[in-house]
């Protein structure tokens, strides 16, 4: 006899008696989501899975959040759905914010932020030969400039010797990285028809 979905799931579920948490025990994102699949090609997260069977529909636009702020938790009854906004507001609210290099897609590090900072403040270096030198895309640096990302880093006080102009100048554009594990699991994703986020909850 086939099994249900809602059985197969069941079976990926270890209750924590302590929290009340059903902690996924299947395929887990670097960022703490689990996913089940339904079928051979198709997965979805795991707590948007429980939403829908054990709550119903997801309303399109809304989020399936966590009261209790773990992100493997698939209970029920510590989901709830929310905007966008207030998701983030949650987050804020809670303090739990996730910023700077403890982001499990982060590029770089706060040392190397605040360098980045002092080489903008200079205006004498483009940003495509900032990210070359720093092995990221030119967009990261351009939304660093802005304040759309590291807006808690102060810029350094000085450059260092060999991160300054002449050597940015000088420097030969870097070969092409490869995609990460990370990037490869964001891209693969991109193409389910599911209305979540890396950065909610």
């Amino acid at each position: 006899m086939k099994r249900t979905i809602k059985e197969r799931f069941l079976d990926r579920v270890s209750p924590e008696p302590t929290t009340g948490c059903w902690l996924w025990k299947g395929a887990v994102e670097p960022n703490g989501y689990g996913r089940f699949y339904l079928s051979d090609r198709i997965n979805r997260r795991a707590h948007r899975v429980a939403w829908t069977l054990f709550r119903g529909e997801i309303p399109p636009g809304l989020f399936v959040c966590h009261h209790c702020d773990v992100h493997g938790c698939v209970n029920p009854d510590h989901l709830f759905l929310g905007t966008h906004a207030e998701n983030q507001a949650d987050r804020k609210r809670k303090g739990r914010g996730v910023r700077g290099e403890r982001c499990w897609n982060a590029k770089l590090q706060a040392g190397q932020v605040r360098v980045i900072k002092a080489l903008l403040a200079q205006g004498v270096v483009t940003q495509a030969a900032i990210a070359r030198r720093f092995g990221v895309a030119a967009s990261t640096i351009s939304g660093i400039q802005r304040g759309e990302s590291w807006r808690h880093v102060p810029p350094a006080d000085e450059v260092p010797p060999d991160w300054g102009c002449d050597a940015l100048a000088t420097e030969p554009a870097a070969a092409t990285l490869p995609a990460s594990q990370n990037e490869t699991l964001a891209a693969a994703s991109l193409a389910l028809p599911e209305d979540d986020s890396s950065n909610h909850r």
